[in-house]
């Protein structure tokens, strides 16, 4: 969404600049076009004026020229008395006609109305000049030429020829001036018009440099996105995949290590479920912070994602110098971090790994610093694990197991086996504690230390313990069956099982199935689990109540739970840790322990289960001290639901036999 957003104002200055570019091109266009036309009409008016302008200027001096050349042949005529100048005459006039025709075509002038018509008066008078000349009578021909009447029309004719020649020669400059000022204009419009096309073309160029501008940090806004943690801005993956390429190649160059470390804040899902997202992210970004200030320039921190950090360590010459950085990231949450109004104590468990040694390429590295921070955390948390061979056995090993646990469910290679729990006062069998046992084909026995926290881990434990829950239901309402001494089945669920949201409906349909008597089921719980559990648990333990059943603590004493939690708990039993039962009676911190187990159970109306008795004198202690209920190879190891039928049956007979020996 974020991105959506941050995408629209540029997609909204891209279409801008694309309108406006447009727009310049169309704007150019047409300005351009406008020109060529004007220019081009300029063209048109600029030769139609100047063609004008000539045949005015050639039809002045035609006239000039034939009355030139008229008045010359009448001299030549008189000074000669040769009657061939009439010819050069005529010609001349027939000429001049003309020239005056094509004036009064082009040239609308009452000057040449007046020439043409006093014109016929001259000629007349000179071509009687000629005929006296053709006759020998000069005397007649020169009085005629100087005849007063004679003298005023061609004065007046030479006037009027002036007046029309000069009429001539400004239209021509008049024309010649419209075209220059024409011009001007045409010059003048051109040059306002490629001033136009240079601003528009100038702002065109300031907005597509404004908007390259713009998509400059666009597009180092997106690098930005695509690079960095919009949350606590350090790096993220894709810078992670960048960075650590580059770190190898400097690797390479150097002859130096580079050191990958790979972290993550301990039950940060139970901060976010218990504080609120909005703390676990302002969380987040005070780890980011921290990781910062403890690592040096050279490094890169990222975040990975959710609460997992990694941090790319170059230079390094020794492991020793990673592990000092380590250090200083572990002492990072020695205190508790200020986060708003809340005081949050939380850890960190850190892989290591080292290229070249320990990978040769980036998802390696990665994968082998993951397998070394997993077993930081089966080592119980805040500390830092260096990768090695043993630990990549080790996953090795647990991904066949896994792939052997999947082929174990299917192919039913689990048995049960039930081990006894006594009435430490009576002496009598009171119930079993059912334990998984896996019968491998080709490993033979494989102990539950050893496979079930794989199965917790890939989830598998969720099926084989609802398997183990019915089975055992079964067996103990089969016994009843048998008339066999009525006792009562614990069944231990896992963390996973017990964090499963329909455990209860789970529970309820094979107490339905088997039809097995309410008070004859006990659920084994550990106090870890507890501890651990998602949601309202003191909800979720009174559910499992109200179907009958009995509620047990396992391994009490190992989980720190909290007393006011534990008055809360709507349990049956108590089971102290074989941990605390071992030593006694001569560790006194045990003896210790165990008794304020027991009185501290008793005050609060809970039974008490002690586990790993092996001995009289620990069974002597237990029942000194009431507690109520022992369990160990002291009464009887886990066995096979036939070998404990028997067994029961030897038992229940022997201490028959002792109360009737009592008695």
């Amino acid at each position: 969404m974020v991105q959506l957003q941050h995408n629209i104002p540029h997609a909204e200055n891209k279409s801008k600049v694309h309108i406006s570019v447009t727009l310049a091109v169309a704007v150019s266009l047409v300005l351009i076009m406008a020109g060529i036309w004007n220019a081009h009409k300029t063209g048109q008016i600029a030769e139609e004026n100047i063609k004008t302008s000539l045949q005015l200027q050639r039809l002045s001096d035609s006239i000039r020229f034939h009355q030139e050349s008229m008045s010359s042949a009448i001299e030549y005529a008189l000074t000669t008395g040769e009657a061939h100048w009439h010819n050069s005459y005529e010609t001349s006039l027939l000429n001049l006609q003309d020239v005056m025709h094509a004036t009064d075509m082009s040239f609308s002038n009452s000057i040449v109305e007046k020439i043409q018509r006093e014109h016929g008066k001259v000629i007349a008078l000179e071509r009687q000049i000629f005929d006296h000349i053709a006759d020998g009578n000069q005397d007649s021909a020169f009085s005629l030429l100087a005849s007063d009447n004679y003298q005023d029309i061609k004065i007046e004719q030479e006037q009027d020829a002036l007046t029309l020649r000069a009429t001539l020669d400004r239209k021509a400059k008049s024309i010649i001036d419209t075209l220059k000022d024409r011009l001007d204009r045409t010059t003048l419009a051109l040059v306002m018009q490629i001033v136009l096309i240079v601003a528009i073309w100038l702002y065109i160029i300031a907005i597509v440099r404004r908007w390259q501008r713009h998509q400059g940090k666009h597009s180092e806004e997106l690098t930005r996105l695509a690079h960095y943690d919009a949350l606590t801005g350090i790096g993220n993956r894709a810078l992670f995949q960048l960075r650590l390429e580059g770190a190898f190649q400097q690797s390479r160059r150097d002859n130096k290590a580079v050191g990958l470390i790979l972290m993550d804040i301990d039950h940060f899902k139970d901060i976010n479920d218990s504080l609120g997202h909005d703390i676990g992210d302002h969380l987040l970004i005070k780890v980011a912070e921290e990781l910062q200030k403890a690592c040096r320039e050279s490094d890169t921190v990222v975040r990975l994602g959710g609460d997992e950090f990694a941090i790319i360590a170059t230079n390094i010459d020794k492991k020793r110098d990673s592990a000092i950085l380590g250090n200083k990231i572990l002492s990072i949450f020695e205190q508790p971090l200020q986060i708003q109004t809340h005081q949050i104590k939380t850890g960190t468990s850190i892989g290591l790994a080292f290229y070249p040694d320990d990978a040769e390429s980036a998802d390696e590295l990665l994968r082998k610093a993951d397998m070394a921070l997993y077993e930081a955390k089966r080592h119980g948390r805040a500390n830092f694990k260096f990768f090695d061979t043993a630990i990549e056995i080790a996953a090795r090993n647990k991904a066949n197991m896994q792939a052997d646990l999947q082929i174990a469910i299917d192919q039913n290679q689990f048995a049960l086996h039930y081990q006894p729990i006594i009435d430490i006062a009576k002496n009598s069998v009171i119930g079993v504690e059912c334990l998984l046992r896996w019968e491998h084909p080709e490993q033979g026995n494989i102990t539950p230390d050893k496979f079930i926290p794989i199965a917790e881990e890939s989830r598998l434990i969720v099926g084989i313990g609802a398997w183990v829950l019915r089975a055992a239901c079964e067996q103990q309402v089969a016994w009843e069956n048998k008339r066999l001494p009525s006792i009562n089945m614990a069944v231990n669920l896992s963390a996973v099982q017990f964090n499963e949201r329909d455990l209860l409906e789970q529970v309820e349909q094979v107490m339905l199935d088997t039809g097995i008597r309410e008070n004859q089921l006990t659920l084994e719980i550990t106090e870890s689990t507890l501890m651990e559990t998602e949601g309202d648990l003191i909800a979720k333990l009174h559910a499992l109540k109200s179907l009958g059943l009995k509620l047990a603590i396992d391994d009490f004493g190992t989980g720190y739970s909290s007393l006011a939690y534990l008055k809360r708990f709507p349990i049956h039993h108590l089971k102290i840790d074989r941990e605390f039962v071992k030593d006694l009676p001569h560790d006194s911190h045990d003896i210790a322990i165990a008794r304020s187990i027991i009185k501290m159970a008793h005050e609060l109306q809970i039974d008490v289960v002690a586990e790993g008795i092996e001995n009289q004198a620990q069974l002597n202690f237990l029942k000194e001290a009431e507690c109520n209920y022992g369990q160990g190879y002291h009464f009887g190891k886990p066995m096979p639901a036939k070998e404990f039928e028997d067994w029961l049956t030897r038992y229940s007979n022997q201490n028959y036999n002792n109360i009737r020996a009592i008695k």
